[in-house]
């Protein structure tokens, strides 16, 4: 093994957790890096850039929910070694990571607060209505694109900022572009007014949409909320935020806390009776592991909404018609598992019996 090849490996086996250091009280009560992003800049940089370089050199498909899906992984697995990491875009980000952290490390809680600002303002994006919003403006911010599309990429953005009512000065904002350089995050001013600071405020959906909605409402601030908090939050607020509900529910079905689900679901529902979106959600989150418990929050969800007086007819028909679908085909699927169970049952079952014949057989050759 030549010795590149020996570092690699000595690299791939070590985890982010090893160059973090242990909290302090003080760092604990931090609720976010917003407003101190200049201490945080070498680490959100190399963030950046290596999702803006996998998205311009290596994959034109990769979409802001794989970005998402890729950071949480990265926070929730920082004690893993990075050969953990199988997605070309989480290793990328890992790695970029080693340097920066090696010399300047970081506390367990600030590098958590690092990866929720970035899901923050991947959040901040969510309004241009493309699966590829954030990835699109993060490699145009960072200077990625040939000048062709960087004029069609600018024509589309102010297109669709005119549609929805963005001043000129706002797309200005958005818009803004600075030259690639090792120091593009270093530049003292590039966090004050008008840098990006002001821009993620000037992003926010309370002054496009003219919407009264502080940060802790929105899934930006949910992302900065303790598990415990997350809870009490959606108990409370989850019919305003259904999507938040789902991702909550969908992130713990993924690491198999079924329990905490049914904690969850008791009492959202005791406080919001028949709120035939949650029973899809809790049917959807077990599709794969409960087929049959995944059809009965279906039918829940259809006695609901047929019950709803908010919902037109139309609608509930459609419900019921996508209902019943869904309901036959994991049916099918139960039903062919089943069977699959009886056949393998029935070749263990003649195995064993052979088994014995052939035990039988051979002891009474060794008599004769």
């Amino acid at each position: 093994m030549n010795p590149d090849e020996n570092n690699e490996f000595v690299e791939n086996e070590l985890s982010l957790s090893e160059f973090l250091v242990p909290d302090t009280p003080e760092i604990k009560e931090i609720k976010s890096i917003y407003e101190n992003e200049y201490e945080y800049s070498e680490y959100l940089s190399e963030i950046e850039i290596s999702i803006a370089e996998y998205y311009y050199n290596y994959s034109r498909k990769v979409t802001d929910k794989d970005v998402i899906k890729a950071l949480k992984n990265i926070k929730l697995n920082r004690d893993k070694p990075i050969s953990f990491f199988e997605k070309a875009l989480e290793k990328k980000i890992v790695k970029s990571l080693v340097e920066p952290l090696e010399e300047s490390p970081l506390t367990d809680h600030e590098f958590t607060l690092v990866i929720d600002y970035v899901l923050w303002v991947i959040d901040n994006r969510s309004w241009l209505e493309d699966k590829q919003a954030y990835v699109k403006w993060i490699t145009y911010v960072l200077g990625f694109f040939e000048e062709g599309e960087e004029k069609k990429y600018e024509r589309q953005f102010k297109k669709f900022a005119r549609k929805i009512g963005v001043s000129g000065a706002q797309v200005d904002m958005l818009l803004m572009k600075r030259e690639m350089t090792d120091d593009f995050f270093d530049e003292d001013d590039f966090f004050e007014d008008g840098g990006l600071g002001g821009l993620l405020e000037s992003l926010g959906p309370e002054d496009i949409f003219g919407e009264d909605r502080t940060a802790d409402d929105l899934e930006t601030g949910f992302f900065l909320m303790s598990d415990d908090e997350k809870f009490n939050f959606l108990l409370d607020n989850g019919p305003d935020y259904v999507e938040l509900v789902q991702d909550y529910v969908m992130g713990l079905a993924e690491k198999e806390e079924f329990e905490k689900i049914q904690d969850f679901y008791k009492k959202f529902n005791e406080k919001h009776k028949d709120f035939y979106p949650l029973h899809f959600i809790m049917g959807t989150a077990y599709l794969n592991s409960d087929p049959i418990l995944a059809i009965s929050y279906f039918e829940k969800t259809l006695k609901a909404t047929e019950e709803s007086e908010e919902l037109p007819p139309g609608i509930k028909g459609e419900v019921k018609k996508y209902m019943d679908i869904l309901t036959s085909l994991l049916l099918e699927e139960a039903t062919e598992k089943v069977e699959e169970k009886a056949v393998e049952s029935k070749k263990s079952k003649s195995s064993r019996k052979s088994g014995k014949k052939a035990s039988k057989n051979d002891s009474e050759s060794e008599q004769v």
